[in-house]
């Protein structure tokens, strides 16, 4: 009893209003659930990408497919901005381990999102072998402008402390919850000693194909972001594909919601 009551007052010391919260899955199978648990959910289809929008509990909640990868996922995030005015947004899904104390089943909460994918290379003469170790973090990519006009360059992007408080305060059962880097790329590696070379890199403990692009636009407009990302397997382990991991996420992310007081 005490320790609930411990809990309950930690939470309920990082407060939000009523929000509007976005929340985004790049597969059906990443949106189906939060969708089932939303109230008088309607439905609008903007270009390629679809909302659903509802209520959890107290606040207004805007599910959002944004499809695979960074492109779709940069498109539906401001898609969703601009015409649903959201003051939270959360990014969730499934993704691949790169570091070694995860398994499936486990939760990585990105305090820091990296691009991986943005790299550039110095000049080789031809019959020079290729070395991926040779590749120079590209950091033009995320480069943003402020309200002064002036371009600001990031190395990564970052969730919101209090929403990464609150998430790791959230039981979860299926796994364990880790703080950590999410790195992003329209990639999915399989090689062994890439993953090793990219944890080593960027200390990334899992790979995904959207969450860096929804940092980014989220820096932009200046909306709290919380990154949220469940290995669904791990090369590294000799994990397979679990599908039932989208749907722990999902679970997990209402809780988060619920607990956004």
């Amino acid at each position: 009893m005490k320790k609930f009551i411990t809990t309950f007052l930690l939470l309920s010391s990082i407060t939000f209003s009523k929000e509007t919260i976005l929340i985004q899955g790049a597969m059906d199978m990443e949106v189906d659930y939060l969708i089932k648990t939303l109230k008088n959910p309607t439905k609008q289809h903007i270009g390629s990408w679809t909302f659903w929008k509802g209520n959890l509990g107290k606040h207004e909640v805007i599910v959002s497919r944004t499809e695979v990868g960074l492109v779709n996922a940069a498109a539906a995030t401001t898609i969703g901005i601009e015409k649903y005015k959201p003051t939270i947004i959360i990014n969730q899904g499934t993704s691949g381990g790169h570091d070694f104390s995860l398994h499936t089943g486990d939760i990585v909460l990105g305090t820091d999102i990296i691009n991986i994918g943005a790299i550039r290379t110095e000049r080789k003469e031809e019959g020079v072998p290729e070395n991926i170790r040779d590749g120079i973090f590209f950091d033009v990519v995320q480069r943003l402008r402020d309200s002064n006009n002036n371009l600001v360059t990031y190395k990564n992007f970052s969730s919101n402390s209090n929403l990464i408080e609150i998430a790791q305060k959230t039981s979860y059962s299926n796994g364990k919850i880790s703080l950590g880097v999410i790195g992003s790329a329209d990639q999915w590696n399989r090689e062994i000693e890439r993953i090793k070379y990219l944890n080593t890199t960027f200390k990334t403990q899992t790979e995904e194909m959207e969450s860096v692009a929804v940092a980014q636009i989220a820096k932009a407009y200046d909306i709290p972001f919380l990154a949220i990302r469940v290995l669904s397997n791990t090369e590294i382990h000799n994990e397979e594909f679990n599908p039932k991991t989208a749907l722990w996420c999902q679970e997990f992310t209402v809780n988060v919601i619920n607990n956004i007081q």
